[in-house]
């Protein structure tokens, strides 16, 4: 979408187009059937819309200073809706929260309620998507067969659960399973399947459901990824740290002002013990089946797996990478890779088969695959803020340039670290509108499960045989009886 930015339309990086905010109440107006309708344009300080692959649906605040006091005289109760569009000109996509074109918003919390002046309030206003009142207000409780994916675009459109009309971008899973939905919300039946979800076009297991400006979306990570099995889907932006107001001969240049970084954090890069525990190297799998009264154990090996799936990072093709590991391929302890201990992480799961409430995919095809997948993309953690952008949402694949941090080297043209630099996931955005400050802006997290460069593999153990070798075990009480007879024979040291 960055592509169909223009100058010509877009005179500023931040700038953006919102019309009337109105709150809609549960009141009617006198002697019509239409509900009264308010707009707080004018009082509006902020407005703040989340988006997230790990939210199932959008939400939001609106900061209002009041002078009129509307939590009164509407009444503000809990039960009105907001409406407004916001989006970046020139941009057709948008937030649409109208009746007339979109979909508006539930306001569901009022807090941080404060006066300012004898006559002036402010307080926060919270909304969120119509389907997450009526997740909380319904049950599942039926038996489906058939494909996963079809199953939750039913919970999703089906009148009597969530009764959604926005658009569902979905990627068909694979196979065909049997489920009994236990009178659970179907948000809560959505996790059970997408926990289970396997790609038909990717080899890969687990699976997001989540909602964007567009609508939502149930997908694989590898999908967010790639095109295809062979392909990877083309960043939409290459963002780096720089200077504002940045010139181009002379002119204020707004194409790239949009990308430029004005603050970043990695806040993790690598975290080896909570990848050990979360079985992101290896794990073994103990399946228990009740039916044939069986135990088989399978072993996850994360060095072995990597290339057969798409990861942030990819070939120079854009095909599969099967080098550029989050960690490297590197013997550390008794000659071992960290991925050949299956031991560090253990999954006990039943895998009995003829059950009548469920028949899903086999857990070996799944259970490791996608704990490993989603768990290593918790590692790399980008956080950074960028000029305001409604084309741009979680699930977008970006480029980010890291600075280098160290002084030039003329054999690094290019200036960048090799590692933190990259493709990353975009995992959640916030979007700022300051009616103050008249500026739109987002705070981008972004992830990364692979690296830039391949980390150099190294066979030599670094620990194994290469410590001090005390042997040494201390008896504490021998020790505390010295210390006894030193102080009876007397020693003054505690006196």
């Amino acid at each position: 979408m960055y592509s169909y930015l223009s100058g010509d339309v877009l005179s500023r990086a931040g700038n953006f187009s919102l019309n009337s905010v109105n709150l809609v109440s549960y009141q009617g107006v006198d002697g019509t059937s239409q509900p009264y309708k308010l707009s707080i344009t004018t009082l509006v300080t902020e407005i703040n819309i989340y988006e997230s692959i790990f939210n199932k649906t959008l939400s939001g605040n609106i900061v209002v200073t009041d002078a009129t006091n509307i939590i009164a005289t509407l009444p503000l109760t809990g039960l009105e809706r907001v409406e407004f569009k916001l989006n970046t000109p020139g941009i057709n996509r948008s937030f649409d929260f109208t009746e007339e074109t979109g979909h508006p918003m539930f306001i569901y919390k009022l807090d941080k309620r404060q006066g300012v002046t004898p006559r002036t309030q402010v307080y926060v206003l919270h909304f969120c998507s119509k389907e997450l009142i009526l997740n909380e207000q319904t049950k599942v409780s039926r038996a489906y067969t058939g494909l996963q994916s079809d199953m939750v675009v039913d919970m999703i459109r089906n009148s009597d659960y969530l009764d959604s009309k926005k658009d569902i971008y979905v990627e068909e899973t694979l196979g065909n399973h049997k489920y009994v939905m236990p009178r659970i919300d179907p948000f809560g039946g959505s996790d059970i399947l997408r926990k289970q979800s396997r790609s038909k076009r990717f080899y890969n297991a687990g699976y997001h459901l989540y909602e964007t400006s567009l609508g939502f979306n149930y997908r694989s990570i590898e999908s967010m990824l790639a095109i295809t099995d062979n392909i990877a889907r083309p960043s939409v932006a290459k963002f780096s740290p720089g200077p504002s107001n940045v010139r181009e001969g002379g002119n204020y240049d707004v194409l790239k002002e949009m990308t430029v970084v004005s603050d970043y954090s990695i806040k993790t890069q690598f975290d080896t013990l909570k990848n050990l525990r979360n079985g992101v190297y290896s794990s073994k799998l103990l399946a228990h089946d009740l039916f044939n009264k069986t135990i088989k154990e399978y072993n996850y090996d994360y060095h072995t797996e990597f290339a057969k799936s798409h990861h942030t990072e990819h070939g120079p093709n854009g095909e599969k990478s099967d080098m550029k590991f989050l960690t490297p391929l590197s013997k550390i302890y008794k000659d071992k890779f960290i991925s050949d201990t299956p031991e560090s992480t253990i999954y006990l799961y039943t895998n009995t088969s003829n059950l009548h409430s469920l028949e899903g995919p086999p857990i070996q095809d799944y259970v490791q695959k996608r704990l490993s997948q989603h768990l290593g993309f918790e590692t790399y953690n980008l956080e950074m803020t960028v000029p305001g952008f409604t084309g741009l949402s979680a699930g977008d694949v970006i480029t980010f340039i890291a600075p280098r941090y160290a002084s030039y080297d003329p054999k690094d043209p290019l200036d960048r670290d090799p590692y933190a630099s990259g493709r990353y996931l975009v995992s959640t955005v916030r979007h700022v509108i300051s009616q103050i400050a008249n500026k739109h802006t987002m705070h981008l997290q972004c992830l990364k499960d692979s690296v830039n460069i391949p980390y150099v593999a190294e066979t030599v153990d670094t620990f194994t045989d290469r410590e001090k070798s005390d042997n040494g075990v201390i008896d504490q009480y021998t020790l505390d009886d010295r210390l006894l007879n030193g102080l009876n024979s007397g020693n003054e040291l505690f006196k």
